[in-house]
């Protein structure tokens, strides 16, 4: 599989999509996340705290109806940043997701977001 096709797979964009977000502290060691995301062609503007930035995506793609876990976290800095690797489960099933960013939150962010894609029913 060549990295294209690899990043097709596991990258994978889909009816779940982050338009934009903001992190800002909270009281008590927390974080407020705030998210424009889209389902399909439907936009929604959602935020969660947490203790960070992963488990305030979880929230908030559960506030969606993407209910999505994660049971394994791998995390590599590349040229370009970092490229978080993710073994997710939802409704009983499995799957491997990949996500790249500047930051590692943002690279943690974008897998979550592609294991939830991943997990959707076909």
């Amino acid at each position: 599989m060549t990295w294209d096709e690899f990043t097709d797979v596991y990258g994978a964009t889909g009816t779940i999509r982050l338009g934009s977000l903001s992190i800002t502290p909270a009281p008590a060691d927390m974080i407020e996340c705030r998210a424009t995301m889209a389902c399909a062609d439907r936009i929604m503007s959602l935020s969660a705290r947490a203790t960070g930035p992963v488990g305030a995506m979880t929230s908030i793609l559960h506030d969606m109806g993407a209910r999505v876990g994660i049971l394994t976290l791998r995390q590599r800095r590349t040229d370009e940043g970092f490229a978080t690797f993710l073994l997710c489960e939802g409704d009983d099933r499995q799957c491997w997701a990949y996500g790249a960013g500047a930051t590692g939150d943002e690279a943690n962010i974008n897998a979550l977001i592609a294991g939830a894609n991943r997990l959707l029913p076909r």
